[in-house]
Protein backbone atom coordinates (compact mmCIF):
# COMPACT_ATOMS: atom_id res chain seq x y z
CA UNK A 1 0.00 0.00 0.00
CA UNK A 2 2.52 2.15 0.53
CA UNK A 3 4.36 1.32 -2.54
CA UNK A 4 3.54 4.01 -5.82
CA UNK A 5 0.71 2.84 -8.01
CA UNK A 6 1.92 1.68 -11.54
CA UNK A 7 1.38 3.69 -15.02
CA UNK A 8 -1.69 1.13 -15.54
CA UNK A 9 -2.88 1.00 -12.09
CA UNK A 10 -3.73 4.97 -11.75
CA UNK A 11 -4.99 5.01 -15.50
CA UNK A 12 -7.57 2.68 -14.54
CA UNK A 13 -8.23 4.45 -11.16
CA UNK A 14 -8.56 7.91 -13.39
CA UNK A 15 -11.43 6.04 -16.05
CA UNK A 16 -13.29 4.66 -12.60
CA UNK A 17 -13.34 8.50 -11.26
CA UNK A 18 -14.23 9.84 -14.55
CA UNK A 19 -17.17 7.46 -14.88
CA UNK A 20 -18.28 7.77 -10.92
CA UNK A 21 -18.48 11.58 -12.28
CA UNK A 22 -20.47 10.96 -14.97
CA UNK A 23 -22.70 9.00 -13.50
CA UNK A 24 -23.20 11.31 -11.14
CA UNK A 25 -23.97 14.00 -13.57
CA UNK A 26 -26.91 11.64 -14.76
CA UNK A 27 -28.17 9.91 -11.80
CA UNK A 28 -28.52 12.94 -9.25
CA UNK A 29 -29.48 16.25 -9.22
CA UNK A 30 -29.04 17.01 -5.45
CA UNK A 31 -25.65 18.86 -4.33
CA UNK A 32 -25.04 17.19 -1.34
CA UNK A 33 -24.60 13.79 -3.22
CA UNK A 34 -22.79 15.86 -6.07
CA UNK A 35 -20.31 16.91 -3.56
CA UNK A 36 -20.10 13.29 -1.86
CA UNK A 37 -18.92 11.57 -4.57
CA UNK A 38 -16.81 14.30 -5.60
CA UNK A 39 -15.12 14.47 -2.67
CA UNK A 40 -15.14 10.67 -2.87
CA UNK A 41 -13.32 9.91 -5.86
CA UNK A 42 -10.68 12.56 -4.69
CA UNK A 43 -10.03 11.02 -1.39
CA UNK A 44 -9.41 7.97 -3.21
CA UNK A 45 -6.91 8.93 -5.64
CA UNK A 46 -4.89 11.40 -3.76
CA UNK A 47 -4.39 9.95 -0.44
CA UNK A 48 -4.65 13.63 0.97
CA UNK A 49 -5.22 14.23 5.34
CA UNK A 50 -7.68 17.00 4.44
CA UNK A 51 -10.18 17.66 1.37
CA UNK A 52 -12.20 20.39 0.83
CA UNK A 53 -14.78 21.74 -1.43
CA UNK A 54 -15.47 25.44 -1.06
CA UNK A 55 -18.65 27.05 -2.79
CA UNK A 56 -18.94 30.97 -3.69
CA UNK A 57 -21.57 32.98 -2.28
CA UNK A 58 -21.55 35.39 -4.94
CA UNK A 59 -23.72 37.71 -2.69
CA UNK A 60 -21.44 38.26 0.35
CA UNK A 61 -18.33 37.13 -2.13
CA UNK A 62 -17.41 34.72 0.25
CA UNK A 63 -15.98 30.95 0.10
CA UNK A 64 -18.29 28.58 2.19
CA UNK A 65 -16.86 24.91 3.36
CA UNK A 66 -19.58 23.21 1.95
CA UNK A 67 -18.05 19.48 1.92
CA UNK A 68 -15.03 18.56 3.69
CA UNK A 69 -12.99 15.72 5.32
CA UNK A 70 -10.30 16.36 7.78
CA UNK A 71 -7.43 13.79 9.86
CA UNK A 72 -8.06 15.03 13.39
CA UNK A 73 -6.04 13.49 16.13
CA UNK A 74 -6.77 13.20 20.00
CA UNK A 75 -4.56 11.80 23.15
CA UNK A 76 -5.95 10.51 26.10
CA UNK A 77 -3.17 9.21 28.94
CA UNK A 78 -3.94 7.99 32.66
CA UNK A 79 -7.13 6.80 31.76
CA UNK A 80 -7.00 3.20 34.33
CA UNK A 81 -9.79 1.95 31.73
CA UNK A 82 -10.21 -1.66 31.82
CA UNK A 83 -10.17 -3.67 28.24
CA UNK A 84 -11.32 -7.09 28.38
CA UNK A 85 -13.23 -7.45 25.27
CA UNK A 86 -13.68 -6.80 21.54
CA UNK A 87 -11.30 -7.47 18.87
CA UNK A 88 -8.42 -5.49 20.63
CA UNK A 89 -8.18 -6.91 23.53
CA UNK A 90 -8.46 -10.23 21.85
CA UNK A 91 -4.79 -8.94 20.13
CA UNK A 92 -3.22 -8.08 23.34
CA UNK A 93 -4.37 -11.79 25.00
CA UNK A 94 -3.70 -13.71 22.62
CA UNK A 95 -0.49 -11.65 20.93
CA UNK A 96 -1.90 -12.41 17.40
CA UNK A 97 -2.74 -10.15 14.60
CA UNK A 98 -5.92 -9.37 13.00
CA UNK A 99 -7.97 -8.95 9.40
CA UNK A 100 -11.28 -7.90 9.97
CA UNK A 101 -13.43 -6.91 7.10
CA UNK A 102 -16.69 -8.41 8.39
CA UNK A 103 -16.83 -7.43 11.90
CA UNK A 104 -20.49 -8.18 12.01
CA UNK A 105 -19.92 -11.72 11.73
CA UNK A 106 -16.72 -12.01 13.51
CA UNK A 107 -17.00 -13.29 17.12
CA UNK A 108 -13.97 -11.25 18.38
CA UNK A 109 -15.54 -8.10 17.54
CA UNK A 110 -18.10 -8.60 20.32
CA UNK A 111 -19.45 -8.19 23.73
CA UNK A 112 -20.60 -9.82 26.48
CA UNK A 113 -23.84 -9.69 24.97
CA UNK A 114 -23.47 -10.15 21.38
CA UNK A 115 -23.50 -6.86 20.31
CA UNK A 116 -20.09 -5.60 18.09
CA UNK A 117 -17.78 -3.62 19.20
CA UNK A 118 -16.55 -2.08 16.10
CA UNK A 119 -18.68 -0.23 14.87
CA UNK A 120 -19.05 -1.45 11.26
CA UNK A 121 -15.78 -0.79 10.27
CA UNK A 122 -13.20 -3.15 8.72
CA UNK A 123 -10.26 -3.48 11.19
CA UNK A 124 -6.37 -4.37 11.03
CA UNK A 125 -5.35 -5.36 14.77
CA UNK A 126 -1.54 -5.71 15.43
CA UNK A 127 -0.62 -6.44 18.89
CA UNK A 128 2.66 -3.96 20.03
CA UNK A 129 5.19 -6.65 22.17
CA UNK A 130 9.18 -5.44 23.38
CA UNK A 131 11.20 -7.89 25.33
CA UNK A 132 8.64 -10.23 25.41
CA UNK A 133 5.99 -8.00 27.02
CA UNK A 134 3.04 -6.73 25.98
CA UNK A 135 2.80 -3.50 24.98
CA UNK A 136 -0.26 -2.35 23.85
CA UNK A 137 -2.32 -2.63 20.62
CA UNK A 138 -2.52 -0.87 16.78
CA UNK A 139 -5.44 -0.55 15.40
CA UNK A 140 -6.52 0.37 11.66
CA UNK A 141 -9.58 0.85 10.55
CA UNK A 142 -11.27 1.05 6.60
CA UNK A 143 -8.77 1.83 3.95
CA UNK A 144 -8.70 4.97 2.43
CA UNK A 145 -10.10 3.90 -0.67
CA UNK A 146 -12.76 1.97 0.77
CA UNK A 147 -12.08 -1.82 -0.33
CA UNK A 148 -11.33 -4.83 1.97
CA UNK A 149 -8.32 -4.83 3.78
CA UNK A 150 -5.61 -7.72 2.19
CA UNK A 151 -3.43 -9.79 3.24
CA UNK A 152 -0.61 -7.45 2.13
CA UNK A 153 -2.01 -5.28 4.14
CA UNK A 154 -1.56 -6.58 7.38
CA UNK A 155 2.00 -7.36 6.58
CA UNK A 156 2.68 -4.03 6.21
CA UNK A 157 1.22 -2.97 9.37
CA UNK A 158 2.84 -5.73 10.89
CA UNK A 159 6.36 -4.39 9.70
CA UNK A 160 6.09 -0.61 10.54
CA UNK A 161 4.64 -1.44 14.37
CA UNK A 162 7.79 -4.01 14.78
CA UNK A 163 9.98 -0.18 13.43
CA UNK A 164 7.91 1.55 16.24
CA UNK A 165 7.78 -0.68 19.40
CA UNK A 166 11.28 0.28 20.76
CA UNK A 167 10.01 3.94 20.74
CA UNK A 168 6.50 3.00 22.21
CA UNK A 169 5.94 4.84 25.86
CA UNK A 170 3.05 6.32 26.92
CA UNK A 171 4.61 9.21 29.03
CA UNK A 172 7.48 10.33 26.40
CA UNK A 173 4.72 9.98 23.91
CA UNK A 174 2.38 12.50 26.27
CA UNK A 175 5.11 14.80 26.15
CA UNK A 176 6.74 14.25 22.63
CA UNK A 177 3.27 15.34 20.70
CA UNK A 178 5.30 15.67 17.52
CA UNK A 179 6.84 12.11 18.21
CA UNK A 180 3.79 10.91 18.59
CA UNK A 181 2.39 12.50 15.26
CA UNK A 182 4.70 11.13 13.71
CA UNK A 183 4.13 7.44 14.93
CA UNK A 184 0.99 7.75 13.61
CA UNK A 185 1.84 9.00 10.40
CA UNK A 186 3.88 6.76 9.69
CA UNK A 187 0.88 3.97 10.33
CA UNK A 188 -1.12 5.80 7.69
CA UNK A 189 1.13 6.27 5.08
CA UNK A 190 2.06 2.53 5.02
CA UNK A 191 -1.63 1.61 5.55
CA UNK A 192 -3.48 4.31 3.82
CA UNK A 193 -6.32 4.01 5.73
CA UNK A 194 -9.14 6.49 7.19
CA UNK A 195 -8.13 6.06 11.03
CA UNK A 196 -5.48 4.80 13.16
CA UNK A 197 -5.79 4.15 16.65
CA UNK A 198 -2.46 3.29 19.14
CA UNK A 199 -3.81 1.76 22.30
CA UNK A 200 -1.27 1.22 25.69
CA UNK A 201 -1.46 -1.02 28.19
CA UNK A 202 -0.11 -0.56 31.72
CA UNK A 203 2.51 -2.84 33.49
CA UNK A 204 -0.55 -5.60 34.13
CA UNK A 205 -1.41 -5.62 30.19
CA UNK A 206 -4.87 -5.55 31.78
CA UNK A 207 -5.86 -1.27 31.73
CA UNK A 208 -5.58 0.71 29.24
CA UNK A 209 -3.12 3.75 30.42
CA UNK A 210 -2.90 5.39 27.32
CA UNK A 211 -4.91 6.04 23.97
CA UNK A 212 -3.94 8.20 20.81
CA UNK A 213 -5.95 8.08 17.40
CA UNK A 214 -5.52 9.68 14.53
CA UNK A 215 -9.14 10.01 11.78
CA UNK A 216 -10.35 11.37 8.87
CA UNK A 217 -13.93 13.43 10.03
CA UNK A 218 -16.37 14.56 7.32
CA UNK A 219 -17.93 18.12 8.17
CA UNK A 220 -15.67 19.09 11.06
CA UNK A 221 -15.26 22.80 9.36
CA UNK A 222 -18.42 23.02 7.10
CA UNK A 223 -19.93 26.03 7.47
CA UNK A 224 -17.29 28.16 7.88
CA UNK A 225 -17.04 31.31 5.50
CA UNK A 226 -13.95 33.09 4.40
CA UNK A 227 -13.56 36.36 2.35
CA UNK A 228 -12.86 35.49 -1.29
CA UNK A 229 -10.53 38.34 -1.22
CA UNK A 230 -8.36 36.47 1.28
CA UNK A 231 -5.88 33.32 1.03
CA UNK A 232 -4.78 30.90 -1.36
CA UNK A 233 -7.97 29.54 -2.20
CA UNK A 234 -9.07 33.36 -2.62
CA UNK A 235 -6.38 33.94 -5.23
CA UNK A 236 -7.52 30.79 -6.87
CA UNK A 237 -10.95 31.95 -7.07
CA UNK A 238 -10.15 35.61 -8.26
CA UNK A 239 -7.77 34.36 -11.04
CA UNK A 240 -9.53 30.93 -12.23
CA UNK A 241 -6.07 29.61 -11.95
CA UNK A 242 -4.81 26.32 -10.12
CA UNK A 243 -2.02 25.65 -7.49
CA UNK A 244 0.27 23.30 -6.55
CA UNK A 245 2.21 23.98 -3.92
CA UNK A 246 5.17 22.29 -1.79
CA UNK A 247 4.75 24.27 1.58
CA UNK A 248 1.36 26.18 1.54
CA UNK A 249 2.02 27.56 4.91
CA UNK A 250 5.01 29.37 3.69
CA UNK A 251 3.29 31.11 0.58
CA UNK A 252 2.70 34.79 1.11
CA UNK A 253 -0.99 34.20 0.40
CA UNK A 254 -1.41 31.65 2.78
CA UNK A 255 -4.04 33.25 5.53
CA UNK A 256 -3.27 31.51 8.93
CA UNK A 257 -6.82 33.16 10.24
CA UNK A 258 -8.09 29.81 8.66
CA UNK A 259 -5.38 27.65 10.30
CA UNK A 260 -6.87 29.08 14.15
CA UNK A 261 -10.30 27.51 13.14
CA UNK A 262 -9.46 24.50 10.85
CA UNK A 263 -6.60 23.81 13.41
CA UNK A 264 -5.23 22.36 10.37
CA UNK A 265 -1.86 23.28 8.76
CA UNK A 266 -1.79 22.75 5.36
CA UNK A 267 2.01 21.80 3.66
CA UNK A 268 1.48 20.11 0.23
CA UNK A 269 -1.34 21.84 -1.18
CA UNK A 270 -3.47 21.68 -4.52
CA UNK A 271 -6.16 24.30 -4.99
CA UNK A 272 -8.35 24.08 -8.04
CA UNK A 273 -11.23 26.18 -9.40
CA UNK A 274 -14.56 25.01 -10.00
CA UNK A 275 -16.29 27.34 -13.11
CA UNK A 276 -19.02 26.85 -15.39
CA UNK A 277 -19.68 28.82 -18.40
CA UNK A 278 -17.32 31.31 -17.14
CA UNK A 279 -18.71 31.59 -13.70
CA UNK A 280 -17.33 31.00 -10.46
CA UNK A 281 -18.76 28.18 -8.66
CA UNK A 282 -16.22 27.21 -6.20
CA UNK A 283 -12.56 25.37 -5.21
CA UNK A 284 -11.57 22.65 -4.45
CA UNK A 285 -8.27 22.21 -2.02
CA UNK A 286 -6.86 19.22 -1.09
CA UNK A 287 -3.58 19.31 1.48
CA UNK A 288 -1.25 17.11 2.60
CA UNK A 289 -0.84 13.42 1.40
CA UNK A 290 -0.37 10.76 3.64
CA UNK A 291 3.20 10.05 3.49
CA UNK A 292 4.39 13.47 3.68
CA UNK A 293 5.48 14.01 -0.33
CA UNK A 294 4.41 16.70 -2.49
CA UNK A 295 1.40 15.76 -4.95
CA UNK A 296 2.63 15.33 -8.22
CA UNK A 297 1.71 16.32 -11.23
CA UNK A 298 -0.86 13.28 -12.34
CA UNK A 299 -2.94 13.89 -9.19
CA UNK A 300 -2.71 17.92 -9.94
CA UNK A 301 -4.09 16.86 -13.98
CA UNK A 302 -6.43 14.56 -12.64
CA UNK A 303 -7.73 17.16 -9.94
CA UNK A 304 -8.27 19.62 -12.32
CA UNK A 305 -10.25 17.02 -14.64
CA UNK A 306 -12.49 15.95 -11.52
CA UNK A 307 -13.06 20.26 -10.80
CA UNK A 308 -13.96 20.36 -14.56
CA UNK A 309 -16.89 17.58 -14.17
CA UNK A 310 -18.11 18.82 -10.88
CA UNK A 311 -18.73 22.46 -12.18
CA UNK A 312 -21.05 20.93 -14.63
CA UNK A 313 -22.62 18.99 -11.80
CA UNK A 314 -22.77 21.33 -9.05
CA UNK A 315 -24.13 23.74 -12.12
CA UNK A 316 -26.82 21.61 -12.89
CA UNK A 317 -27.67 20.98 -9.30
CA UNK A 318 -28.07 24.70 -8.58
CA UNK A 319 -30.22 25.15 -11.57
CA UNK A 320 -32.36 22.20 -10.65
CA UNK A 321 -32.49 23.76 -6.67
CA UNK A 322 -33.84 27.21 -8.19
CA UNK A 323 -36.45 25.11 -10.37
CA UNK A 324 -37.56 23.64 -7.18
CA UNK A 325 -37.43 26.67 -5.25
CA UNK A 326 -39.61 28.74 -7.79
CA UNK A 327 -42.29 26.26 -8.15
CA UNK A 328 -42.85 26.10 -4.33
CA UNK A 329 -42.71 29.89 -4.26
CA UNK A 330 -45.08 32.80 -4.53
CA UNK A 331 -43.66 35.00 -7.28
CA UNK A 332 -45.90 37.99 -5.49
CA UNK A 333 -44.72 37.94 -1.98
CA UNK A 334 -41.44 35.57 -1.69
CA UNK A 335 -43.56 33.59 0.25
CA UNK A 336 -44.78 29.65 0.06
CA UNK A 337 -47.55 28.79 -2.55
CA UNK A 338 -50.09 26.50 -2.51
CA UNK A 339 -48.15 23.58 -3.74
CA UNK A 340 -45.62 24.02 -0.92
CA UNK A 341 -48.36 24.66 1.78
CA UNK A 342 -49.85 21.32 0.83
CA UNK A 343 -46.69 19.51 1.60
CA UNK A 344 -45.52 21.48 4.56
CA UNK A 345 -48.65 20.70 6.56
CA UNK A 346 -49.41 17.26 6.30
CA UNK A 347 -45.51 16.58 7.10
CA UNK A 348 -46.07 18.92 10.07
CA UNK A 349 -49.40 16.63 11.12
CA UNK A 350 -47.45 13.18 10.37
CA UNK A 351 -44.71 14.15 13.45
CA UNK A 352 -47.50 13.46 15.54
CA UNK A 353 -46.63 17.09 17.64
CA UNK A 354 -48.72 20.22 18.24
CA UNK A 355 -49.09 22.16 15.41
CA UNK A 356 -50.95 25.30 14.70
CA UNK A 357 -52.34 26.97 11.81
CA UNK A 358 -53.50 30.44 10.85
CA UNK A 359 -55.93 31.21 7.67
CA UNK A 360 -56.24 35.10 7.40
CA UNK A 361 -57.88 36.47 4.58
CA UNK A 362 -57.99 41.18 3.82
CA UNK A 363 -61.15 42.79 4.79
CA UNK A 364 -62.01 45.73 2.40
CA UNK A 365 -59.43 44.73 -0.04
CA UNK A 366 -61.65 44.62 -2.82
CA UNK A 367 -62.12 48.80 -2.70
CA UNK A 368 -58.41 48.96 -3.26
CA UNK A 369 -58.51 47.36 -6.36
CA UNK A 370 -61.75 49.20 -7.59
CA UNK A 371 -60.23 52.44 -6.77
CA UNK A 372 -56.77 51.94 -7.91
CA UNK A 373 -57.38 49.18 -10.42
CA UNK A 374 -55.36 45.29 -10.36
CA UNK A 375 -51.80 46.48 -10.35
CA UNK A 376 -51.94 48.65 -7.00
CA UNK A 377 -53.97 45.42 -5.37
CA UNK A 378 -50.84 43.23 -6.49
CA UNK A 379 -48.59 45.86 -4.83
CA UNK A 380 -50.70 45.92 -1.65
CA UNK A 381 -50.69 42.18 -1.62
CA UNK A 382 -47.06 41.79 -2.26
CA UNK A 383 -46.56 44.43 0.24
CA UNK A 384 -48.59 43.22 3.26
CA UNK A 385 -47.42 39.54 2.63
CA UNK A 386 -43.73 40.31 3.14
CA UNK A 387 -44.84 42.20 6.53
CA UNK A 388 -46.78 38.99 7.31
CA UNK A 389 -43.58 37.23 6.79
CA UNK A 390 -41.35 39.28 8.83
CA UNK A 391 -43.60 38.94 11.70
CA UNK A 392 -43.83 35.11 11.98
CA UNK A 393 -40.75 33.28 14.04
CA UNK A 394 -37.68 31.40 11.86
CA UNK A 395 -39.11 27.87 12.01
CA UNK A 396 -42.40 29.20 10.95
CA UNK A 397 -43.84 28.79 7.83
CA UNK A 398 -46.29 31.37 5.65
CA UNK A 399 -47.79 30.90 2.11
CA UNK A 400 -50.31 32.93 0.02
CA UNK A 401 -52.83 30.41 -0.59
CA UNK A 402 -54.64 32.54 -3.54
CA UNK A 403 -55.45 36.07 -3.73
CA UNK A 404 -55.58 37.59 -0.60
CA UNK A 405 -55.59 35.10 1.61
CA UNK A 406 -52.69 33.49 3.62
CA UNK A 407 -52.10 30.46 5.71
CA UNK A 408 -49.67 30.32 8.44
CA UNK A 409 -47.98 26.95 9.69
CA UNK A 410 -46.74 27.03 13.65
CA UNK A 411 -44.89 23.89 14.01
CA UNK A 412 -44.56 22.72 18.42
CA UNK A 413 -47.19 25.48 18.74
CA UNK A 414 -50.32 25.40 20.97
CA UNK A 415 -53.22 27.51 20.73
CA UNK A 416 -52.14 30.36 23.87
CA UNK A 417 -48.96 31.19 21.80
CA UNK A 418 -50.78 31.02 18.14
CA UNK A 419 -53.22 33.36 19.01
CA UNK A 420 -50.64 36.21 20.16
CA UNK A 421 -48.95 35.11 16.98
CA UNK A 422 -52.20 35.58 14.91
CA UNK A 423 -52.73 39.13 16.96
CA UNK A 424 -49.00 40.54 15.52
CA UNK A 425 -49.92 39.43 12.12
CA UNK A 426 -53.27 41.27 12.63
CA UNK A 427 -51.84 44.35 13.95
CA UNK A 428 -48.58 44.28 11.22
CA UNK A 429 -51.81 44.31 8.63
CA UNK A 430 -53.38 47.08 10.09
CA UNK A 431 -50.43 48.88 10.52
CA UNK A 432 -49.85 49.55 6.51
CA UNK A 433 -51.25 52.53 5.82
CA UNK A 434 -50.16 53.65 2.72
CA UNK A 435 -48.38 51.80 -0.27
CA UNK A 436 -44.71 52.06 -0.21
CA UNK A 437 -43.59 54.12 -3.36
CA UNK A 438 -46.98 54.99 -4.18
CA UNK A 439 -49.52 58.07 -3.07
CA UNK A 440 -52.11 55.22 -1.98
CA UNK A 441 -54.30 54.94 0.79
CA UNK A 442 -54.34 51.08 2.04
CA UNK A 443 -55.23 52.06 5.81
CA UNK A 444 -58.51 50.28 5.05
CA UNK A 445 -56.84 46.75 4.68
CA UNK A 446 -57.08 44.45 7.53
CA UNK A 447 -57.04 41.06 8.30
CA UNK A 448 -59.92 38.64 9.62
CA UNK A 449 -57.86 35.77 11.04
CA UNK A 450 -58.57 32.60 12.41
CA UNK A 451 -56.43 29.67 14.46
CA UNK A 452 -57.10 26.15 14.81
CA UNK A 453 -54.15 23.61 16.23
CA UNK A 454 -53.56 20.18 15.95
CA UNK A 455 -54.85 17.79 17.43
CA UNK A 456 -57.08 19.86 19.83
CA UNK A 457 -59.31 21.30 16.63
CA UNK A 458 -58.87 18.32 13.67
CA UNK A 459 -57.04 14.75 13.59
CA UNK A 460 -55.09 15.43 10.49
CA UNK A 461 -54.01 17.74 7.96
CA UNK A 462 -57.54 18.68 5.67
CA UNK A 463 -59.32 18.71 8.74
CA UNK A 464 -57.02 21.45 10.20
CA UNK A 465 -57.24 23.61 7.61
CA UNK A 466 -61.02 23.36 7.13
CA UNK A 467 -61.26 24.45 11.07
CA UNK A 468 -59.03 27.36 10.65
CA UNK A 469 -61.24 28.29 7.77
CA UNK A 470 -63.89 28.33 9.31
CA UNK A 471 -62.64 30.14 12.07
CA UNK A 472 -61.18 33.16 9.71
CA UNK A 473 -65.30 33.20 8.48
CA UNK A 474 -66.85 33.55 11.88
CA UNK A 475 -64.23 36.61 12.08
CA UNK A 476 -65.59 38.00 9.07
CA UNK A 477 -69.41 37.25 10.92
CA UNK A 478 -68.59 39.13 13.96
CA UNK A 479 -67.12 42.28 12.17
CA UNK A 480 -63.39 41.74 11.00
CA UNK A 481 -60.09 42.49 11.81
CA UNK A 482 -59.98 40.13 14.57
CA UNK A 483 -58.84 36.97 15.54
CA UNK A 484 -61.07 34.26 16.35
CA UNK A 485 -60.02 30.29 17.67
CA UNK A 486 -61.39 27.44 16.37
CA UNK A 487 -64.31 25.24 17.96
CA UNK A 488 -62.99 22.34 20.26
CA UNK A 489 -62.97 19.17 17.38
CA UNK A 490 -66.13 16.58 18.53
CA UNK A 491 -64.22 13.75 17.19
Amino acid sequence: MGEQYSFSDRREQELTSLNEIAKALTSTLQLSEVMRIVLARIKALTFAEAISLLLYDAQRHELVYSATETMRESVFSHLDQSVDQGITAWAARTGKSALVNDPEKDPRCVDDTGSPTGDGHRLLVVPIKRDHRMMGVVQVADRYDAQPFEEDDLRALEGIVREIAPQIDAETLVQESPMLRDLLSRISATVRSQAVSLLLYDASGNRLAFSASRRLEAGTIDGFRMSADRGIAGWVARNREPLRLEDASEDPRYNRDSETYTKFRPRAMMCVPVVSRDRLLGVIQVMNRLDGKSFDDYEFRLVQILAEYAAIAIENASLYRQAQVASLTDDLTGLGNTRRFNQVLPEQVRLGQPVALIVSDFDNFKQVVDRYGHRIGSLTIAQIGRKMGEVIRPTDFAARFGGDEFVIVLPGTRAEEALEIAERIRQAVEACQRLDGYDVDISGVTASIGVAVYPDHAGDADGLFHAADEAMYETKRRGKNSVTLARASRA
